[in-house]
């Protein structure tokens, strides 16, 4: 069995701090006094260019002592002005809380006045606030038109978040074609991510027409930047000889150099090789230990796999049910069916737990299983009381909402 897991780069909706801002001209030299008199005469004089240099000066500490309010001072005067990489650092400063009091709100409307001017990362800052409604009411389809236009001009980045989005239908429509185009934009600037996932196109004429060579070239391209996700693609293509000359030794070079990463997928496959014994000496306590670093990775297979191991007390593994419930339940939180039926029958003399995790399981059990899943549902909805049902029932159906990408 291999494991694929298609990985996007998911949209990040939480915000890392921010410690270093754009800088687009360098500021002059200072004397070991301090600051160089001709440069602060032309701020003092309102040279916007002037007042911009004076700002980098202060937040860096550049021959001056460093002072993030005088700083912004001077970062004022140069966006006011119109300046719009003046205008995006301040929005930086609003957003982290640098200088100035952390405003949402603030940091929205700076980096919407540099975005006016088509400056690229202010484009792409505010297409994270409009997705994540910082500041700004979340609107998918107006961040994905910022995404858009800052991938028009060439960025990158940009160009494969487009693309993403459309694969998911993010803001848009969802349109394969031209989400695949987005990823040879991106591709032909060297976007790791980019040529994984055109790759992945390639390999299951998903968008293009099936091309194994293809497929496994672009996986080489962006493995060689030490992408983990096209190490392990990579890896693959040698197992199964798809586009390369079947050859174990590559594939555990390639799986190898993934896993060093802590990248699941292959910490998983690389497991499967040392458990059967293929292309590599049979070693089952290896193999165990990789299944545990993969599920410590986040697999759903390997946490299913290690939880049940526990449950049973196989593979060298002693009897232990806390750690069996431990493990399934943090695969069946993924929204993995298989673990959710076995946390279920795990946990049969907690009839709420029964009732609700064969809830979300049962519409996506196939046909002959419906039946006995049902008849153990029915027995622990007996032991409910009305309420606690109905609680339960409202509780699947929030969880259904948000994970309905799962499905």
């Amino acid at each position: 069995m291999d494991v694929r897991l298609l990985r996007m780069v998911l949209w990040p909706l939480c915000w890392a701090a921010l410690t270093a801002f754009l800088c687009a001209q360098t500021p002059a030299p200072t004397p070991a006094g301090g600051i160089d008199p001709e440069l602060q005469k032309k701020a003092d004089m309102g040279d916007p260019a002037a007042e911009f240099q004076l700002s980098v000066i202060y937040r860096k500490g550049l021959g001056v002592k460093l002072d993030q309010a005088m700083s912004v001072s001077w970062l004022r005067k140069a966006a006011d002005a119109g300046i719009p990489v003046a205008q995006y650092d301040l929005g930086l400063c609003y957003e982290i809380g640098q200088g100035v009091p952390q405003s949402d709100d603030q940091a929205a409307a700076w980096y919407g006045k540099a975005a006016d001017q088509d400056y690229i990362d202010a484009l792409k800052a505010l297409a994270k606030s409009y997705a994540a409604g910082r500041g700004v009411h979340q609107d998918l389809a107006q961040a994905f038109a910022l995404w858009k236009r800052a991938g028009a001009l060439g960025d990158c980045d940009a160009q494969y978040r487009v693309a993403v989005w459309l694969s998911k239908g993010w803001g848009t429509k969802r349109d394969v074609s031209e989400a695949t185009e987005w990823l040879r934009k991106a591709a032909d600037q060297n976007d790791p991510r980019a040529e994984h996932d055109l790759g992945s196109r390639y390999e299951y004429g998903d968008g293009v027409a099936e091309d194994f060579s293809q497929a496994a070239s672009l996986y080489r391209k962006a493995a060689e930047q030490g992408y983990a996700p096209a190490q392990f693609s990579l890896g693959l293509c040698y197992v199964h000889g798809r586009g390369v000359p079947q050859d174990y030794d590559q594939a555990l070079a390639w799986y190898n150099k993934a896993a060093d990463q802590n990248d699941a997928d292959a910490l998983v496959n690389l497991a499967l090789l040392y458990a059967n014994g293929q292309g590599v000496k049979k070693n089952e306590k290896h193999a165990w230990d990789l299944f545990y670093r993969a599920a410590e990775a986040g697999s759903q297979d390997a946490q299913l796999q290690i939880g049940m191991d526990f449950e049973n007390g196989v593979h060298g593994r002693k009897k232990d049910l806390a750690q069996a419930e431990q493990w399934l339940r943090k695969s069946a939180e993924q929204g993995y069916v298989p673990a959710q039926f076995n946390l279920a029958m795990l946990l049969s003399s907690k009839p709420d737990e029964v009732y609700f995790w064969l809830g979300l399981v049962i519409p996506r059990l196939s046909e002959d299983s419906v039946s006995k899943a049902n008849q153990i549902r029915n027995a622990a909805a007996a032991q409910l009381a009305p309420d606690e049902r109905h609680q339960i029932d409202e509780r699947i159906k929030q969880w259904q909402a948000d994970h309905s990408g799962d499905q």
